[in-house]
């Protein structure tokens, strides 16, 4: 058994923002299998776990601590704590046996969740046993039922020397073990100590770890297969959407070339005057010169309209070639075909 571990949050008279009260639950599906059968679902993600860790062994001879920071969520099997950030103690009373919250930590910890993190909550607080295991003493107990009171506040006790990690919350019974976690969807094993409010815990072995094996391998599967199912759904969601988003942009362009490419009316450059003689008189007429800038589309087709009627020209030009090359040809076979004129 660990020896007694005096860690103090501080200050008595510091506001920590409790997680639970009147915090309305945000629903977000939980990263891991589905129906995990926990006291309380508690799910870190990967990049807090290893600032977790990295922290913890960074110091193998003195304790060091922090808090987590996160949200309390739901989904359709219920409540789960969702852990995203941890903050590190700074300026912390760190020892071989105990290690103190200060007043400093504390500002400095407010001030993170503030800065870069204002949509977060503390979710609860962690420190470590380097060389004595993780089980709570009954400083640990005090400090997490008296300035994390919320029932879904997390104790997080990691031994850096042999990596087991407990995690406690608080119970009307006291302070009650969790026997798992989550890590990026993944189940991690906690270290259940021996005594636990006077109980003997114990983790499940034989058929019932197997059944439990089995149970978590197949909700591991059926959660594969939502997540596939949901990835088909987007893939198909975004398909529709870009074809939806081409079709609109080939309509515009459609509309706004019509648009752009109106027919205008010819300008008038000039009036050039010119005498006509009706009757005896002469008259003035006023000739406009204008001009007019041809569409694209109608340019186009005016010139196909111009190749074609120089190719009905040229087809007609040598079929008229043809039947003049042909009609001499014939005169002079004529003659041929004829008797011979009788000579003088």
């Amino acid at each position: 058994m660990a020896p007694e571990k005096p860690i103090n949050p501080g200050s008595a008279n510091l506001n920590l923002r409790d997680l639970a009260g009147n915090e309305k639950p945000i629903w977000r599906t939980f990263p891991g299998p589905r129906h995990a059968g926990a006291a309380l679902r508690v799910a870190i993600e990967r990049s807090a776990y290893a600032e977790l860790i990295a922290h913890a062994k960074a110091s193998l001879n003195a304790e060091v601590c922090g808090v987590l920071a996160g949200n309390l969520c739901q989904d359709d099997e219920g409540l789960f704590v969702h852990v995203e950030v941890v903050i590190r103690g700074t300026a912390a009373k760190e020892g071989g046996t105990h290690v103190t919250f200060t007043q400093s930590t504390w500002n400095a910890i407010h001030k993170t969740l503030e800065n870069d993190y204002p949509k977060l909550k503390i979710a609860g607080w962690y420190h470590t046993h380097p060389g004595f295991g993780v089980e709570f003493s009954e400083m640990d107990a005090f400090v997490h039922r008296n300035f994390f009171p919320s029932r879904w506040h997390l104790a997080l006790v990691t031994d850096p020397l042999n990596g087991a990690v407990a995690i406690g919350i608080n119970q009307a019974s006291g302070v009650e073990y969790l026997d798992r976690f989550w890590v990026d969807g993944r189940e991690q094993q906690c270290r259940l100590p021996a005594r636990a409010g006077g109980t003997e815990i114990t983790a499940p072995t034989g058929e019932s770890a197997r059944l439990r094996a089995v149970e978590e391998r197949v909700s591991q599967l059926v959660q594969s297969l939502d997540e596939l199912r949901a990835f088909h759904y987007r893939f198909m969601l975004v398909c529709g959407f870009v074809f939806c988003l081409a079709l609109m942009a080939t309509a515009g362009y459609s509309i706004y070339s019509q648009w752009g490419s109106r027919l205008e009316p010819p300008k008038v450059n000039q009036v050039v005057p010119v005498p006509v003689q009706v009757g005896d008189q002469t008259v003035i007429l006023g000739v406009a010169v204008t001009s007019w800038q041809v569409p694209p589309e109608l340019d186009a087709i005016l010139v196909q309209a111009e190749l074609a009627e120089r190719a009905a020209r040229a087809k007609a030009a040598g079929k008229t070639n043809s039947a003049a090359n042909d009609t001499p040809g014939a005169s002079a076979a004529n003659p041929a075909d004829s008797p011979s004129a009788p000579k003088r």
